[in-house]
């Protein structure tokens, strides 16, 4: 890959990718509740209506940032997010698509545990059950994704950096409320869409280094660095915003 060579540059860019570690989406109280009580039905019907108008975006921006890359001659980034979208849209296989496994694992899920009728991601977009800011976060990072190249740079690594953990919260979540489905039919019918991302291949681990790579290899001056650092961090705030009104609408039900 090709590499920043101006070790100053290379210093500021690993100050920002370590602060943005510190934001403080990455300990907010909607993950705590995830963690920490158990879902009722009303409860999750929320969280996977939000959940998935959330989530229904991730391929889409991804697609973005390979069009720009190619569009920017950006070989390396088309290269990186070309297999991170291969591997998000099934390897070639439709029905191992990220997005058909999570739907199929939800509405499994819902199903079994809680009586719920199924969702399709479509339909989440015009849930009831949405919040504003879901619908927000979604209007705002594409602004920010379509505003310049380094900005769409900044989303990206953010995006990428927030998944791991997100994941790996909200698979503890399914695995505390589990009570009708057995062991074995919940982790291949249900945690697969989770296992897919965080098991032991480090699928979303790996992306995010492959982001941060990406920005590494393309901040060659601070108007750059301002740009994915502008980016990245309006990123996580949207998205705190997102998992704080959350917390507060689950904590009314």
């Amino acid at each position: 890959m090709t590499a920043t060579t101006d070790s100053g540059m290379r210093d500021r860019v690993a100050a920002l990718m370590n602060g943005l570690g510190d934001h403080p989406v990455y300990g907010n109280e909607y993950f705590r509740i995830l963690r920490d009580d158990p879902w009722t039905g009303p409860v999750y019907d929320f969280h996977r209506a939000n959940f998935f108008h959330r989530t229904e975006g991730t391929v889409k921006g991804i697609a973005y940032v390979c069009a720009q890359a190619a569009a920017h001659d950006d070989r390396d980034t088309l290269v990186l997010f070309s297999h991170i979208l291969n591997e998000e849209t099934g390897d070639g296989r439709a029905e191992h698509c990220h997005e058909v496994l999570m739907e199929q694992a939800h509405n499994h899920y819902g199903e079994v545990e809680f009586g719920l009728p199924a969702l399709t991601v479509r339909e989440s977009r015009d849930s009831e059950l949405l919040i504003p800011e879901t619908v927000e976060y979604r209007d705002r990072t594409l602004e920010l994704l379509t505003a310049n190249y380094h900005r769409m740079l900044g989303v990206a690594m953010a995006l990428q950096s927030h998944a791991d953990p997100m994941l790996r919260t909200c698979r503890t979540a399914f695995r505390n409320a589990r009570k009708n489905l057995p062991e074995k039919a919940f982790v291949d019918t249900v945690e697969v869409y989770f296992n897919v991302h965080v098991g032991d291949e480090g699928v979303e681990e790996r992306h995010a280094a492959d982001a941060r790579q990406c920005v590494l290899n393309n901040c060659r001056t601070d108007a750059d660095l301002a740009e994915v650092a502008l980016g990245a961090e309006r990123t996580l705030d949207v998205q705190l915003a997102m998992w704080s009104a959350m917390a507060k609408a689950v904590g009314a039900r």
